[in-house]
């Protein structure tokens, strides 16, 4: 399998070791291949492991970041509505009064922190001083000041988590990617160096895994549609019919949250167009509120690949 992006990395480079330790096998005993810098076979795998470990890395952060998202967004939801219940109750009890000129404006349930906390902070700041000269004022269901500052408290902490799940992110993106750099150059120097080894046309130099697919046309994508089943508590995935001929593997691939990041895609499923066009699982669907976005790639036997249309699946805040 050529290398086709970060989720590739894995699968290429097994590859590789599998052939490198076939290569040492039918050399003269105690004369395996050492690259540069003394970097044997041993070297491979151990960054192969660290590679692996960086991906869970990066995977756990991505979710991480998600699951702030999905609780900042469920909270947000929350509080705009108790923003209007608060500025309806004070144009009921307070119209034409200094109060009124005071109300903070509604945000959208699309802002961001910097356009949804200034006027939640006005909000309780506001109800603190109505309190003090007027009276306690409640919202509806009885909800109190005291309920609203705790909440608005909520809401920052999510921030903050998501802040810094956003800088976890990042840190383990840049560490999976000086790994994979690594990994991508010993590849290059072992695939100069099997030629110098052994005689053209020999078993092992015509097997010799590519690090860049094979000229050939992109395939056609299939396309996908997928939902989320409040039962089962997953993500049910189906695509079209292959019609490409040249098509022999198709995968899924995902990543936590509402929008597609081929930096960060997992593969979560492989078939073959034979089998059932169906896939159901609960990636990044684990709490309420979360988010996970797919594609189905098609892919040739020469490494050629296209990605179908991607689809997000949310479980709602409540299920």
């Amino acid at each position: 399998m050529p290398i086709s992006g970060p989720s590739s990395y894995l699968p290429t480079t097994d590859e590789f070791i599998a052939h490198w330790n076939h290569a040492n096998a039918l050399l003269a005993p105690g004369s395996p291949i050492i690259l540069a810098n003394a970097t044997s076979v041993s070297t491979l795998t151990s960054l192969r492991t660290t590679l692996e470990a960086n991906r869970r890395t990066v995977e756990e952060a991505r979710n991480a970041l998600e699951g702030a998202r999905a609780d900042i967004e469920l909270i947000k939801s929350r509080m705009l509505d108790r923003l209007n219940q608060f500025t309806g109750k004070i144009r009921s009890l307070a119209s034409g009064t200094r109060w009124e000129p005071m109300l903070p404006k509604a945000f959208s349930i699309t802002d961001g922190m910097g356009r949804v906390i200034p006027p939640l902070d006005e909000m309780a700041d506001l109800w603190e001083r109505y309190t003090e000269a007027v009276g306690p004022l409640t919202l509806r269901d009885g909800y109190p000041l005291g309920g609203f500052q705790e909440t608005l408290a909520e809401l920052k902490s999510c921030y903050t988590r998501w802040t810094t799940a956003d800088v976890a992110l990042g840190l383990a993106r840049g560490l999976r990617n000086e790994t994979q750099v690594m990994i991508y150059e010993i590849l290059k120097h072992y695939r100069q160096r099997i030629p110098v080894e052994f005689a053209p046309g020999s078993a092992i130099l015509e097997t010799l895994p590519r690090l860049t697919p094979l000229p050939g046309s992109t395939p056609d994508a299939v396309t996908l549609a997928a939902a989320y089943n409040p039962e089962t508590k997953k993500a049910d995935l189906a695509w079209s019919e292959v019609l490409d001929k040249e098509v022999t593997e198709l995968e899924i691939r995902a990543t936590a949250g509402p929008e597609y990041d081929p930096e960060d895609e997992t593969v979560v499923a492989r078939f073959s167009p034979s089998d059932p066009r169906e896939w159901t699982g609960t990636f990044g669907l684990l709490v309420p509120g979360s988010a996970a976005t797919f594609k189905v790639y098609s892919i040739t036997p020469e490494g050629n690949e296209h990605g179908s249309n991607a689809v997000t699946v949310i479980r709602p805040a409540t299920g």
